[in-house]
């Protein structure tokens, strides 16, 4: 299976509520998400949100670039597959 392609890096010095430019309404961290299934969260991130691609992380340990991008949301999960992490840009 080929791996699945993810738009370029839109590098920032930000994370989460710290991105959200003066009057946007679309959420930046999705606290609710803790919990949920890792693909139900990226469809529910994409969905709020469609400045984002939402990146499940293979590994439970969540290794991930360091790098800070504005237009991703890693999602780590648990050994259940759940997100573990708040969900949140950056």
């Amino acid at each position: 299976m080929a791996a699945e392609k993810y738009p370029p890096c839109f590098k920032c010095d930000c994370s989460g509520d710290d991105c959200r430019r003066p009057g946007e309404t679309v959420p930046y961290e999705w606290p609710e998400l803790i919990g949920i299934e890792i693909m139900k969260a990226k469809v529910t991130i994409e969905n709020t949100n469609p400045n984002v691609t939402a990146v499940p992380i293979v590994d439970s340990e969540c290794i991930h670039t360091s790098q800070l991008c504005c237009n991703r949301v890693w999602l780590c999960p648990d050994k259940k597959g759940l997100v573990r992490l708040k969900p949140i840009v950056g």
